[in-house]
């Protein structure tokens, strides 16, 4: 399910929380709770946009996708609180 979500922004710069809840049975807001919360913070630098239905990467967030990506990556999130960036940042 974190696949999806992550392919999906990738390669559509968007998530559509309907389509991820017909496809797996779960609330997104529910389910990836935590992971909103980090968002809000990439929210506030104009990055992405969470609205009611979904989210969506704003023009700068599409140069730093893989950024908001690992969000989601939870294997990332295991090995530390502190989200890990790529070098070229």
């Amino acid at each position: 399910m974190r696949g999806e979500v992550i392919q999906s922004l990738i390669c559509h710069m968007r998530i559509d929380f309907e389509v991820i809840h017909r496809k797996f049975g779960i609330s997104f807001r529910d389910y990836f709770k935590t992971e909103l919360e980090r968002l809000a913070e990439l929210e506030k630098d104009d990055l992405v946009i969470v609205q009611p239905r979904g989210i969506e990467a704003l023009t700068a967030g599409k140069l730093l996708i893989r950024n908001i990506c690992s969000v989601f990556d939870r294997y990332l999130m295991q090995q530390s609180d502190i989200p890990r960036f790529s070098r070229m940042i």
